[in-house]
């Protein structure tokens, strides 16, 4: 069986913004690519790589579509280390607070459907990166693979305001499509079940059949051993 060849990518980092679908295959090609090559390690190191969470991917799009965005995210995070006054921490908290908002919403935008558990996990990492360097650098990278929460510890755990509310039509969109992708599901197992359905009664027909002609053999053999038995005696 030939190997699936993904979307060809460059650089490892490439991965995490390919559509989901595409991470695994290009990610195995780039692995053997990297191995036909002669780099043994850094084979291991794409192959061991993560498909990473759709929030995470979300971000990762967001990160690269809009760095400069992150980049005011990553100095306010330093202007509320550095800050001695309250008027400081009110404005690096106010820089901090656009920053998020602003990448939510672009990260949101570049998902086919945003739910709102997937929205608060976005807005939810972009807060915890505050106090995890980590993860601060995998966003300004582009290469999140999961979501992070915020450690509750000084200002990492400061909240947004509540996200407005769901768009209700595209709330509506996305529960016809939820609703739909259920229907053809129910339609395709009672589809299937119809046809088992069809194939045991074909089977029982056959069964019956046979049933039939080994009654009518036994019968048979039954009436051929009385007369054998009636000329014998």
């Amino acid at each position: 069986m030939s190997e699936e060849t993904g979307p060809e990518v460059m650089q490892p980092a490439d991965l995490y913004v390919l559509p989901l679908d595409q991470f695994t295959a290009a990610r195995d090609s780039l692995a053997r690519r990297l191995k036909t090559d002669g780099d043994e390690e850094g084979s291991r190191r794409v192959a061991a790589m993560r498909k990473p969470s759709v929030a995470a991917w979300a971000l990762n799009r967001a990160a690269r579509e809009d760095p400069r965005t992150v980049a005011r995210l990553i100095e306010s995070h330093r202007k509320l280390r550095e800050a001695d006054s309250r008027e400081a921490v009110e404005e690096a908290s106010r820089l901090r607070r656009q920053s998020v908002a602003s990448l939510t919403e672009t990260a949101v935008a570049g998902l086919a459907t945003g739910s709102p558990q997937t929205r608060d996990r976005i807005s939810r990492t972009l807060l915890a990166v505050a106090t995890d360097p980590e993860g601060e650098a995998d966003l300004e990278a582009g290469t999140l693979v999961r979501e992070l929460e915020p450690t509750g510890v000084g200002w990492g755990d400061m909240e947004l305001p509540p996200p407005p509310p769901p768009d209700p039509a595209v709330e509506a969109r996305r529960l016809v499509d939820e609703a739909r992708t259920r229907a053809n599901h129910l339609q395709k197992e009672a589809e299937s079940a119809a046809q088992d359905a069809e194939r045991a009664k074909e089977a029982l027909a056959l069964a019956r059949d046979r049933a039939k002609k080994a009654r009518a053999a036994a019968g048979k053999a039954a009436d051929e051993l009385r007369r054998a038995e009636e000329a014998a005696g």
